[in-house]
């Protein structure tokens, strides 16, 4: 099926300019042209749309305030803006409407590419609800206790930005959020940022405040009445799993920038559980069949909504622009084989210590290799180096314990 996708400008030479450079997508997209937000939020009500990239300064509804009304009101159409100016008010105003923001003027490729790897990954959600529930996310929620730290250093007469970097690296969806920021076309950077340490530095003490006290970018948890899910358990594993999958990437590669790529990856490879937190008939679909089929929770997901929760990070992280190299490892952790690579990489770190590190792992035990894929580590001549592993684990328990 052809994705429909609406652009939006004021200035006609720039929707002439655009037509003519997306000619050639003409069999792959239905495409709608508008000049201003009114007139764009008549054709959508008129048309669904997967995809709205509207250009930022235009007159009585710039490009911030109508993503932020295709938000509420259509929660599953990707959002995406165009500016040819950068500052400081412009990424305020959009950060929470807008998932991904372009350089204007772009390059045909630059757009033909965003557009086609968010619609490639919304095809890995089969349910309509759960697309339009991810597309839809303003917040994403933060451990409450790190949410708190954070404040109160913020707060304090003079914040140390090395403890606003520790408290964001501890946090999922605070990773999540200043990659996104540090990654997008604002920033011109030549390289890809991949520690939340290094994208705070970047962002700069005041830009924090105003996200972070002003704007409530980052927001605490607060867990469902009906939900069982143990959101500390969640933050845990998946802080193990980073430092696992990092210490296991120092030992077999000379790199540090797979570390950190390990790391951040590790951090955020069960982003997609959050918003399933918020979602409990899900919750309890899936936990039924678990208690019923002693299956596991990757397994159930599949069999009750025809995708996983890396499927759903995969989608929340690359519609948020975050590279390739973050969404494989993320999207592809239980089933390494399906990315076809058939050497040792950040994927194999993150699925060695997520299988080892299950959220209710029993430290007593030695790992058991029932959920890895020893076929493909056979396949990438890796089994031998099993043992060596287990002592980085025996390691990062300890630590745990103490």
């Amino acid at each position: 099926m052809k994705k429909r996708i609406l652009f939006v400008d004021d200035e006609s030479s720039v929707i002439s300019g655009l037509q003519r450079m997306l000619h050639s997508m003409r069999k792959e997209w239905d495409m709608y042209f508008a000049s201003s937000g009114a007139e764009a939020l008549e054709i959508l009500s008129r048309n669904p749309m997967d995809v709205v990239v509207s250009d930022m300064r235009m007159p009585v509804m710039d490009g911030a305030e109508l993503l932020s009304r295709v938000m509420e009101s259509y929660p599953g159409v990707v959002r995406i803006l165009l500016s040819g100016y950068s500052d400081e008010q412009t990424v305020l105003r959009s950060v929470k409407s807008a998932h991904q923001f372009i350089s204007k003027p772009s390059e045909a490729n630059i757009l033909k590419e965003t557009i086609d790897r968010t619609c490639m990954l919304r095809e890995e959600l089969k349910d309509e609800n759960l697309l339009r529930v991810v597309t839809g996310i303003k917040d994403l929620p933060s451990l409450p206790a790190l949410h708190r730290s954070l404040i109160d250093e913020m707060e304090s007469p003079e914040p140390s930005m090395k403890r606003i970097g520790e408290i964001i690296s501890q946090d999922i969806s605070m990773t999540a959020r200043v990659l996104q920021l540090t990654n997008s076309a604002f920033f011109g950077l030549g390289s890809k940022v991949m520690l939340p340490q290094q994208a705070v530095a970047l962002l700069g003490i005041n830009t924090l405040k105003a996200l972070i006290l002003n704007i409530g970018f980052f927001s605490a948890f607060k867990p469902h009445p009906q939900s069982k899910f143990s959101v500390d358990l969640l933050w845990k594993h998946s802080m193990m799993v980073g430092n696992l999958a990092r210490m296991i990437v120092q030992l077999e590669s000379p790199d540090p920038k797979l570390e950190e790529r390990a790391m951040a990856a590790g951090i955020m490879h069960d982003i997609g559980m959050l918003p399933l937190l918020e979602m409990p008939d899900y919750l309890e679909k899936i936990n039924g069949i678990i208690c019923l089929d002693n299956c596991r929770r990757v397994d159930a997901e599949y069999q009750s909504m025809g995708t996983s929760h890396a499927e759903l990070g995969a989608y929340l992280l690359g519609l948020w622009g975050l590279p390739d190299l973050i969404l494989e490892p993320v999207m592809f952790h239980h089933d390494p084989a399906r990315l076809q690579d058939d050497k040792f990489s950040v994927l194999t770190a993150i699925h060695v210590a997520n299988a080892w590190l299950e959220p209710n792992y029993d430290p007593a035990r030695p790992p058991e290799t029932g959920h890895l894929d020893m076929n493909y580590l056979d396949e990438i001549n890796l089994l031998g180096r099993l043992e060596a592993w287990r002592e980085l684990y025996n390691q990062i328990v300890v630590r745990d314990q103490l």
